[in-house]
């Protein structure tokens, strides 16, 4: 008996409507010797954690690489999420419909999936409100951690969460606003790295207000700029390839060194980095004008 699991966006109030019920029964009386089952992608838990990696439904149990075939329909505004499926299907060897979703999301969690493959990135959950918890608690993750809003940004609903009643309380302040769970990396601040042409031009040291977990110079921090002979070959070589990956000319790759370990994770990949505005503009804006000269003189496109 083969499984297929068809994942929509959401699942609807009315679980009668063809595209939840009608649609697996009609494959089910098509298909021989085949079990249908259907979901939607906000049912569903997402953990990115390299190898042990999941994306499992709940209250049934099954991780969805364990079908023979996934078929993503109607994916509409939660495409974020659809994106993190294909990205795990693909790394599990699971066909799937459409391959067009392998591409890179915007979202926090979409790009931790997309990540994984090939760079080093703080372990992620996301889960529906009322599952966040539980996933949690079903993972390796310890307190302190950070919680931040999938699509958010300049560390905006960005939290360091010291237990599940903080978390608790967070989420009741921010009703249906995704959230996801990340590892919180013990860190002496943040690094930019200005990737520009493919080439690392400019790398700023970013440290937070004393008493806060966030380096974001939006939300009070300073920056120092680094001088690119003090930053190891193989860093470079993670930043360059972290803007390639994601096909950036121009990209602010954000990582952080845990004083622990000294492991370098990458936070962010940034598709509009602040130039002209921000912190240290008059060196961001040569680095830029310097790539501009490059692409001038060698008539790239």
């Amino acid at each position: 008996m083969k499984k297929v699991l068809v994942i929509v966006s959401t699942q609807p109030a009315d679980e009668t409507s063809f595209h939840w019920h009608g649609l697996s029964e009609w494959l089910g009386r098509l298909l021989d010797n085949v079990d249908v089952t259907i979901t939607a992608l906000d049912q569903l838990v997402y953990v990115a954690d390299g190898e042990r990696s999941a994306i499992y439904h709940p209250t049934e149990g099954y991780d969805i690489a364990d079908f023979d075939l996934v078929l993503l329909r109607k994916v509409g505004d939660a495409i974020e999420y659809g994106i993190a499926v294909a990205h795990y299907l693909h790394l599990k060897g699971v066909p799937f419909t459409d391959s067009y979703l392998l591409t890179e999301g915007r979202g926090k969690l979409a790009c931790a999936f997309a990540r994984q493959k090939h760079f080093r990135t703080p372990r992620t959950i996301y889960a529906s409100q009322q599952h966040l918890a539980a996933a949690v608690k079903n993972s390796s993750l310890q307190f302190p951690l950070i919680m931040k809003a999938d699509l958010g940004s300049k560390g905006n609903n960005n939290f360091l969460v010291q237990s599940f009643q903080h978390m608790d309380e967070i989420l009741q302040s921010l009703p249906g606003v995704p959230m996801i769970i990340q590892e919180y990396i013990p860190n002496d601040g943040d690094y930019r790295f200005l990737v520009l042409g493919h080439k690392l031009r400019l790398v700023l040291l970013r440290k937070g207000k004393e008493g806060s977990h966030l380096n974001n110079t939006s939300q009070g921090g300073t920056a120092t700029i680094i001088d690119l002979k003090d930053i190891p070959s193989d860093v470079i070589q993670i930043a360059e390839q972290a803007a390639k990956a994601e096909r950036l000319e121009v990209a602010g790759v954000d990582l952080i060194q845990d004083t622990t370990t000294g492991e370098y994770y990458i936070l962010e990949v940034n598709r509009a980095p602040q130039i002209a505005t921000g912190l240290c503009n008059d060196e961001k804006m040569l680095a830029y004008s310097t790539m501009i000269a490059e692409y001038l003189a060698t008539g790239k496109e």
